[in-house]
């Protein structure tokens, strides 16, 4: 009720964050959509990584590889890296000896070996005065030569282009490949794919490109510098060349071929897009980039052999027998540097070697098990940004804000857990954040108008119930914004009806100065109401002279019955002394002014009722029905404060009251009774006051049992007593003088009903 009293004035100021909000959320879901497949997103990124920690891939690490690390040992005992290839020669035949199913060089050979004799006796040849000497370097055997040979008595692949020359995870890095004689690699029927681009960094050797496969090592990670996927399928010189892992996943298959799945609606420029490998039995699911998405296991530590245990007898190193590295048996072997003399790979799970990264990678392909993207992901994503948004826009504007924050944050944790669930068991990465930022900013927005309108709204509603409520509830607004104070309640209140009545004589004694009268009366309104507020009643002015005061409302107040009858008496000194200025008054002298009070208690419905300037404080209900009639009644029972049963019952201990009569009302089973307020403590406990009471006692009885002789002169005895001049007294002798003369009816409880 509050929150529409004034939403006209304040709309637009309501509408305006809510536009905004509108016009960000469309930006999400854009921005969502746009960048739903890009490695960019951090927070995403960052949040799958999350996942992964909590729910690790099934099994071991690496079950068929073996890293063979070139470390401090081993550089104790062959000298500073990088080594001759000869060395590397004899590492894979070391390994090759010792029953490796396969030998994958991880250290790229795509440019010239820096201590091979050739490269040394070029560097001679130029610019050495020695050209003899040169000469003699020159024709001594090549390194990749020998290296090549190493190769040619073990299945292997030797590293290329370590650094990609653009980014690989997204399609601008494509190039056209032709498949048409890669004998290792099936395309289901497409000649060409459209692959991200790689080339040699400066070029390889010919017999050992044809003793080794080369494969691309590059490693290229996020943004943040983590990697997290890995294309699997390379465009070499326009032809396809598959990464360090693929390769080492197709050697542990026993040399098993690659079947590119491709997309059937999607192809570009460059040819078709792959959906999905085939190795052996295995189909992985890869991005359009061929990228995997590494999902590494509990453990990420693999097999690892010291280089320097593979060599035998290399610079007074003490020989190796043949074959006691039973170790290497029948797996791939990964031979690289480790993460003290080359460059680290970070991944969610740590920091590794990049030999590692293509073990690990290599056994995923093997498991099958790699979480995707799917491509309809963007699209729910940015619908659910828009929808979760809307709702929490139209959930917010019902509740208060840390509700509504509460709300935004309870369907973000579930998001949260529906986004892990679909991770943990069905491989899928969704990304609730974007929904989960709607959320909140939905929610905020509400905040954000209400925030904008709610000073000058909140002014308003100060301004519009400054003379209608008393000083502790104005308290109560201006240091919290009224938000629960004017609330619309049902509560039990009490309900204080007065009216100011100009007796008919007086009206037509001023019929010639109608301004006065209307000054007169407003005057003594704004006078009454005010005696109300300082009574800590809330005030509400009807039309004419009559004026309602509620007790109870907005502000909880136990004796609020109590706090009724106190204002009645008030009222009726504010009164005496408007009467008094009256009097003393040239113009007005002899004019007076009379009070009509009833006093009723009950539940209510009670709050702001209007809006704008128009707006009241009021209360609707039966208590107010009854106060209501009670004043009315004042106009034959004589001037008097009127109350009804209830507040007669929760104040007769601390007031002083005649009852008045017994009244037979519409739609109540019994008759009920009046009771006039006559005074406060101090008269409630006077000796004039117990006689009147006494003798009024004994008048109701009597009058009320049909003994009218006895109610006669209880009658007498109660006008004898002082202070008795009362209309009251007038009522009853004009009827015990009718019931004396035709006699009390049949069946006589004493009641009257009502208005006869």
């Amino acid at each position: 009720m509050t929150k529409r009293m004034f939403s006209k004035p304040f709309q637009w100021l309501t509408a305006l964050p809510l536009l905004v909000v509108t016009g960000a959320l469309a930006v999400i879901a854009l921005g969502t959509l746009a960048g739903a497949q890009s490695p960019d997103a951090r927070w995403r990124e960052r949040l799958f990584d999350y996942f992964q920690r909590l729910d690790p891939a099934d099994g071991e690490a690496v079950e068929n590889f073996h890293l063979v690390l070139i470390d401090r040992e081993s550089v104790d005992a062959v000298g500073p890296w990088p080594w001759p290839r000869t060395v590397l020669a004899g590492l894979v035949e070391a390994a090759n000896a010792a029953g490796a199913k396969g030998v994958v060089l991880t250290e790229a050979v795509d440019a010239p070996d820096p201590l091979s004799p050739e490269t040394i006796g070029e560097f001679w040849l130029s610019g050495a005065r020695d050209e003899v000497f040169a000469q003699q370097l020159a024709l001594l055997p090549r390194t990749d030569e020998r290296l090549a040979q190493a190769f040619k008595n073990v299945d292997g692949a030797v590293a290329v282009s370590l650094t990609a020359p653009s980014d690989p995870n997204r399609t601008s890095a494509f190039q056209r490949t032709d498949t048409q004689h890669a004998g290792w690699l099936s395309a289901s029927g497409a000649d060409f794919l459209a692959l991200p681009a790689a080339r040699y960094f400066y070029a390889i050797n010919p017999d050992l490109a044809a003793a080794a496969r080369p494969a691309v090592s590059s490693l290229a990670t996020d943004s943040d510098g983590v990697l997290r996927r890995t294309p699997l399928l390379w465009s070499l010189d326009n032809r396809p060349a598959p990464s360090i892992a693929l390769e080492a996943a197709r050697l542990a298959e026993g040399d098993a071929s690659v079947t590119a799945i491709v997309q059937a609606s999607a192809a570009s420029a460059q040819g078709r897009t792959v959906h999905s490998l085939k190795l052996g039995e295995h189909e992985l699911p890869v991005s359009e980039t061929t990228s995997l998405r590494l999902y590494l296991p509990k453990s990420i530590a693999a097999p690892t052999t010291s280089a320097s245990r593979l060599l035998s007898g290399f610079n007074g190193a003490p020989a190796t027998i043949a074959g006691s590295n039973p170790q290497l048996k029948d797996t791939v072997v990964l031979i690289g540097l480790d993460t003290e003399l080359g460059a680290p790979v970070r991944t969610a799970r740590g920091s590794i070697s990049p030999a590692a990264a293509h073990a690990l990678a290599a056994a995923q392909i093997l498991s099958g098990e790699a979480p995707t993207r799917p491509g309809w992901a963007g699209y729910v994503e940015a619908l659910a940004v828009m929808l979760f948004g809307a709702a929490a826009i139209m959930t917010a504007q019902r509740l208060q804000f840390w509700q509504a924050a509460g709300f935004a944050a309870l369907v973000s944790v579930i998001l949260m857990l529906g986004a892990y669930g679909a991770f943990a068991f069905g491989d899928l990465l969704l990304n609730p954040i974007p929904p989960a930022i709607a959320l909140f900013l939905g929610a905020f927005s509400v905040a954000g108008g209400k925030s904008i309108g709610g000073v000058l709204r909140d002014d308003n509603l100060r301004g519009s119930f400054h003379d209608t409520l008393p000083e502790p509830a104005m308290k109560r607004l201006r240091e919290d914004a009224g938000s629960e104070l004017l609330k619309g309640v049902r509560r039990e209140i009490t309900v204080l009806a007065c009216e100011l009545r100009i007796a008919d004589e007086d009206l037509r004694t001023m019929e010639n100065l109608p301004d006065d009268i209307t000054k007169l009366l407003a005057a003594a309104s704004l006078d009454l109401r005010q005696t109300i507020i300082d009574a800590g009643g809330a005030a509400d002015q009807a039309e004419g002279g009559r004026l309602f005061a509620y007790f109870n409302a907005p502000l909880e107040s136990a004796d609020h019955a109590q706090a009724g009858c106190a204002a009645a008496l008030r009222l009726i000194e504010s009164m005496d002394k408007v009467n008094a200025d009256l009097d003393a008054s040239s113009r007005t002298r002899g004019l007076q002014i009379h009070l009509a009070i009833g006093i009723a208690t009950g539940p209510c419905f009670v709050g702001p009722m209007g809006h704008g300037r128009n707006n009241r404080y009021s209360a609707v209900g039966p208590a107010v029905d009854r106060a209501t009639f009670l004043r009315n009644q004042s106009e034959f029972y004589g001037p008097a404060m009127i109350c009804d049963e209830q507040v007669y019952k929760e104040t007769h201990h601390h007031f002083a009251f005649l009852e008045l009569d017994k009244l037979k009302l519409r739609g109540e089973t019994r008759p009920v009774s009046l009771y006039a307020l006559i005074g406060n403590p101090f008269i409630k406990s006077s000796k004039a006051f117990r006689a009147l009471d006494d003798a009024h006692r004994q008048l109701l009885a009597s009058y009320r049992s049909g003994d009218m002789a006895a109610a006669r002169a209880s009658l007498e005895k109660a006008k004898s007593s002082p202070g008795a001049k009362i209309a009251l007294f007038d009522i009853y002798e004009e009827r015990i003088k009718q019931f004396a003369e035709k006699g009390v009816p049949q069946g006589w409880d004493g009641a009257h009903t009502a208005g006869v």
